[in-house]
């Protein structure tokens, strides 16, 4: 089989299961906690994310990595488009409201 590739730009972001965790391997995750909406990430996102991250800190693991994934495929006609939404994603991280080492 091939990989389906969309080519709009968001192809990079699209890993299979495997890819993932080995993404999570290679960071040494110890716990992996998700995030995922079909809105723009905004403060109150990164803040609930980041407490999170706290919490399970809190319960004993040592290195939780956030998974933070948009919603794509169908969504309402009023959502915001899924490419917005991911350079939302990426102007958060950007702007340094979730640390960059949890990805």
């Amino acid at each position: 089989m091939e990989r389906v590739r969309y080519n709009d730009g968001l192809d990079q972001w699209r890993l299979t299961a495997p890819e993932v965790m080995r993404a999570f391997e290679a960071k040494n995750a110890d716990a992996v906690f998700a995030f995922q909406t079909r809105n723009p990430t905004h403060a109150g996102h990164a803040y609930l994310m980041r407490t999170a991250r706290d919490i399970l800190l809190k319960r004993g693991f040592s290195n939780p990595i956030l998974w933070l994934s948009p919603l794509g495929g169908w969504t309402k006609s009023d959502d915001v488009p899924l490419d917005v939404r991911v350079k939302q994603h990426e102007a958060v991280l950007a702007e340094g409201m979730l640390d960059p080492r949890l990805q």
